[in-house]
């Protein structure tokens, strides 16, 4: 197994413990995120951590031309009010990421760490599909309906 990290970061005209809020719902990520297909809650609880939920996901990302779809579990756990670790677990891919959201003057600064651990083969692929879609999304977060212009 291989693995590659990316980090990610964005400003965001709303307050931190709103964009983690938004950002812990996958099932309102549809339309933002670009391979989202569905999020449906399958499970939620409280643990060590903090509150968490698992999710079964579907999305359609692309090889080339051609889109396929692909259905796996993720969990979210929120760590604090202004953070979110994720987990997404593909058969034989696993994506770890954490999510924080820091106030400052106008909004918050959103920053995304991910790790993706896969077969060396499919690494590369993995971890530039992923960065796409999570680049959208923190680009897109300032376009949504709840944050403050």
């Amino acid at each position: 197994m291989t693995t590659r990290g990316f980090t990610l970061a964005a400003h965001v005209p709303a307050a931190g413990v709103d964009v983690i809020d938004f950002l812990a719902a996958i099932e309102g990520h549809r339309g933002l995120h670009p391979f989202l297909e569905s999020a449906e809650v399958v499970d939620r609880g409280v643990g060590s951590d903090g509150p968490w939920q698992e999710y079964r996901v579907v999305e359609r990302p692309s090889l080339g031309p051609f889109r396929y779809r692909v259905r796996f579990p993720a969990t979210v756990v929120r760590t604090s009010p202004t953070a979110l670790r994720s987990e997404v677990r593909l058969t034989g891919c696993h994506l770890a990421s954490t999510t924080t959201a820091t106030d400052e003057p106008g909004g918050c600064r959103v920053e995304e760490h991910t790790v993706v651990t896969s077969p060396q083969l499919l690494v590369g692929y993995v971890a530039r599909q992923a960065r796409r879609a999570h680049a959208r999304t923190l680009a897109g977060l300032a376009d949504q309906p709840w944050v403050r212009r």
